[in-house]
């Protein structure tokens, strides 16, 4: 699994004039989409299936009333709200701190990469200055 922004522009290979710092983005990235994924499609399983199983036992019953649908429903989705609030509250907590070290790691990228182009700008120049 990748995100479409990784399989476009940053590909797995490195850059020839890649840092390390560049590279560990990448990485951390990848695997926070890759993660992020997992956890939405794990969730989005299982309300599926309570969904299901949910519509399958309304259609079981004998009453087929719309407004009462709507209030079963209305019910449904809030005790699946409820009923995995932990799940939620966990995983906006992970997400939180993930991209806290997201942003660290950005930081960190664009440093090192402002570093190596004034350490390659101030070569070039005292190159000049030595030849000419």
């Amino acid at each position: 699994l990748q995100h479409y922004f990784i399989q476009s522009n940053l590909r797995y290979g490195k850059k020839l004039d890649e840092t390390p710092e560049e590279m560990a983005l990448k990485l951390y990235s990848t695997e926070l989409y890759e993660w992020n994924h997992r956890c939405w499609e794990k969730l989005n399983s299982s309300y599926s299936y309570q969904k299901k199983a949910f519509l399958d036992q309304i259609e079981d019953s004998d009453d087929n009333n719309n407004d009462d649908f709507e209030q079963q429903m209305n019910e449904f989705y809030n005790s699946y709200l409820l009923s995995n609030k932990e799940n939620f509250d966990q995983y906006t907590k992970d997400w939180r701190q993930a991209n806290i070290k997201l942003m660290y790691l950005s930081c960190r990228a664009i440093k090192s990469r402002l570093l190596k182009n004034t350490k390659q700008t101030i070569n070039i120049l005292n190159i000049k200055r030595s030849t000419g």
